[in-house]
């Protein structure tokens, strides 16, 4: 597992921790309220600007397409560029969020993000490495792995095994998972 991917992942899983989080998720079940992304983005960027590891972040950066692989857009912007404290300066990695109570579309919409990353161009921004975070509802983790493995057969790629995790959010009846590349 990458140390970008660990970093993250601890990022993300002290985030899901907090107790407010799983009430507001309950909430957000309860209501039956969708389009709860920007929420999240917001309360995540709260927690970052505090967090202990005091990490250099930015939302919706943008990022330069490499117009031999992109022919219609200039730009794209990741959700998150997150740089650890001990990274090389101008050195990223970006996080894509996505949201979606049923965890197969969920992917489907990660699996989006993971192609059009992969047409980045490196530039005066170095994205190390790039993931995508989903938050779902809960099932049963080896029929979350699955969907992931199919997810990325079906569009010809290896799943990246040693980069995927599934946690179950305290307090609430979602998951998250996250998963990635180590760079475009």
């Amino acid at each position: 597992m990458s140390g970008d991917f660990q970093y993250l992942v601890k990022l993300t899983d002290d985030f899901f921790r907090q107790r407010r989080v799983g009430k507001s998720l309950g909430i957000i079940e309860e209501q039956k309220i969708t389009g709860w992304e920007i929420w999240f983005q917001i309360e995540f960027a709260n927690f970052l600007s505090q967090h202990e590891s005091s990490p250099e972040w930015w939302r919706e950066w943008p990022v330069e397409f490499d117009r031999r692989t992109e022919k219609e857009r200039t730009f794209c912007r990741p959700d998150f560029i997150i740089r650890k404290k001990g990274w090389r300066k101008e050195s990223f990695a970006a996080l894509e969020v996505k949201q979606n109570p049923d965890p197969g579309l969920c992917f489907s919409y990660m699996m989006k993000d993971i192609k059009k990353i992969s047409k980045v161009r490196r530039s005066a921004l170095d994205l190390r490495t790039f993931w995508v975070l989903g938050v779902h509802r809960r099932k049963h983790k080896a029929d979350l792995h699955a969907l992931i493995d199919l997810r990325f057969t079906d569009a010809g790629m290896e799943p990246p095994y040693e980069n995927v995790v599934i946690k179950y959010i305290p307090n609430s009846n979602f998951a998250f998972s996250m998963f990635g590349s180590s760079g475009p």
